[in-house]
């Protein structure tokens, strides 16, 4: 197993949002890494080829990471074992692998573990990016400009290792932060999976039972009703993948969000106004808290 690396040749098994995002971001940022892109199908690879996305495009996994220093799984997590094991292992054993997904011990589990044992070199990452919108189609060269994006080196491989990670997603833009996975699984339950879970609830709520009043649902519905369903908009077969894979935290951050919803119930039957405002405070509180408000936000202080 490798214990330090130059990167010079990026592999990305995946041609969407993400993995499509990244060999633009290369192309633009670090145009002298030569980008080699994988996908299943030819049209996304057509559409990558368009944008000038590669200096490789292929679906045969073998040739995308031969020669590779570094290989990204831009898959769904539950697709990357398998991709693996159709890997021929003499193509791995001097590169570095590591992937974007937003879960991060179920990767390690599955493919950091199994990796580890086959010599080869896995650190996890997951940039907090993305959009509602999926596909090469969308993808955009400045998408992890300032996101931040977690590593987690379960198979405690070597800092000079993590540190050529590192810079790698600063080249693109990145903000990195290392952290146990977890951690990670549990932060991302509370700041990302659960939100998003929410507002699929408001989405479904706020339309249930109600088809004599849609006309008006639709004429008043604005920004705060936009604002705080608009994940909900992400590509369902993605999302339900996201949240089985962290389920135990996703559940665990529910929870809690019943039991607020139970306070908030309760306030509102037996009508204490002071008791409300409170709570609403504290809400308010706890968002300045975890994430400053933008300038746009100002007025709503």
């Amino acid at each position: 197993m490798i214990d330090s690396i130059i990167i010079r040749t990026v592999s990305i098994l995946g041609p969407g949002l993400l993995g499509g995002s990244l060999a633009l971001a290369l192309k633009k940022y670090s145009p002298g890494i030569k980008v080699h892109l994988w996908g299943r199908r030819e049209e996304p690879l057509e559409t990558a080829r368009k944008l000038d996305a590669a200096d490789l495009y292929t679906v045969d996994l073998n040739e995308a990471v031969q020669g590779s220093d570094l290989v990204v799984l831009a898959t769904p997590v539950g697709t990357m074992r398998s991709m693996m094991e159709q890997v021929a292992a003499g193509n791995l054993e001097q590169a570095l692998v590591t992937d974007v997904g937003s879960v991060k011990g179920c990767v390690h589990r599955d493919v950091g573990s199994w990796l580890s044992e086959r010599n080869v070199a896995f650190i996890g990452s997951h940039p907090m990016a993305g959009s509602e919108k999926q596909g090469m189609e969308y993808a955009d060269p400045e998408l992890f400009c300032n996101a931040m994006v977690a590593l987690t080196n379960e198979e405690n491989l070597s800092s000079s290792l993590v540190s050529s990670l590192r810079l790698f997603w600063e080249t693109v833009g990145g903000r990195v932060i290392e952290m146990d996975s977890v951690s990670h699984d549990r932060a991302v339950a509370r700041i990302s999976h659960m939100p998003h879970a929410l507002a699929s609830v408001c989405a479904r709520g706020s339309g249930k039972d109600c088809t004599d009043m849609l006309d008006s649902l639709k004429a008043l519905a604005a920004g705060g009703f936009r604002d705080t369903t608009r994940v909900s908009m992400g590509k369902p077969s993605m999302w339900a993948e996201i949240l089985m894979e962290n389920g135990e935290e996703v559940l665990a951050a529910l929870d809690i969000c019943a039991a607020e919803l139970d306070c908030l119930r309760n306030l509102l039957r037996k009508g204490n106004r002071d008791a409300l405002k409170l709570w609403l405070q504290g809400a308010g509180d706890m968002r300045r808290t975890i994430m400053h408000p933008s300038p746009d936000e100002s007025g709503l202080e």
